[in-house]
């Protein structure tokens, strides 16, 4: 980013120019970098899935603002990419000292949800660039973080990552989606979830790489994850 100050007084402004150079790159350092004043490190002992892990001391952590496919279990089928998605990350970080940034303490599966870390490198934005997972908005999570992350997606995406090759072949997906602009969730066209919002947080979408593009992504209960078998 180019910061140009147009003033007559250089001399005089000097100092202010200076201050701003530094706080431009405090902020970049205090996004990017693991080590921060909130975060905590552990080791990586292992992957569940392509969102969550256990460290050594057993602590479940879950990477914010994303989503992976899920594994089978509970007698539910396996989504598509679910085991892809598992390998990158493990390949990634199991086995390895990262840095978590919480942004809550416990969600209501008992893990520590947050921004992860491995040396400079922001583990939430690598899985959504490799395809393995998705963008998924949360009302609470760091606005710009999130921003950081669907711009990740947006570039993914066309480049066809991953699980979106196969995403973009469905026949749902070139459907007409209906979003709820407070949850950034969507629905399809007409089903029952869509007549359901509220006429000031509809937003239509003209096929569900539309709604995946502005950061919306399909409600868990319209089931359009395909299985593995799929």
């Amino acid at each position: 980013m180019l910061i140009r100050f147009y003033n007559n007084h250089e001399k005089q402004n000097g100092a202010a120019r200076g201050s701003v150079l530094f706080l431009c790159v405090m902020v970049c350092f205090c996004f990017f970098s693991a080590w921060n004043c909130y975060g905590f490190e552990g080791k990586v002992k292992s992957v569940i899935d392509g969102d969550t892990f256990i460290l050594e001391n057993n602590e479940k952590i879950r990477l914010a603002s994303i989503d992976a496919p899920e594994l089978g279990h509970d007698g539910k089928p396996e989504q598509y990419y679910a085991e892809e998605a598992r390998e990158i990350l493990s390949k990634m970080i199991l086995n390895k000292i990262v840095v978590i940034d919480p942004v809550e303490t416990k969600d209501h599966y008992g893990r520590t949800v947050g921004w992860v870390y491995l040396d400079n490198s922001f583990v939430n934005e690598l899985m959504i660039a490799s395809g393995a997972a998705f963008f998924y908005f949360h009302p609470n999570n760091d606005p710009l973080k999130q921003n950081f992350l669907l711009q990740t997606q947006r570039k993914a995406m066309p480049e066809m990552k991953g699980f979106w090759r196969k995403i973009f072949s469905l026949k749902d997906f070139n459907i007409k989606w209906v979003g709820n602009m407070r949850s950034r969730r969507c629905f399809r066209d007409g089903s029952n979830f869509s007549v359901t919002i509220m006429s000031r947080n509809k937003v239509r979408f003209s096929n569900l790489g539309e709604a995946f593009m502005k950061g919306y992504t399909p409600a868990r209960a319209t089931m359009f994850w395909p299985n593995v078998t799929d």
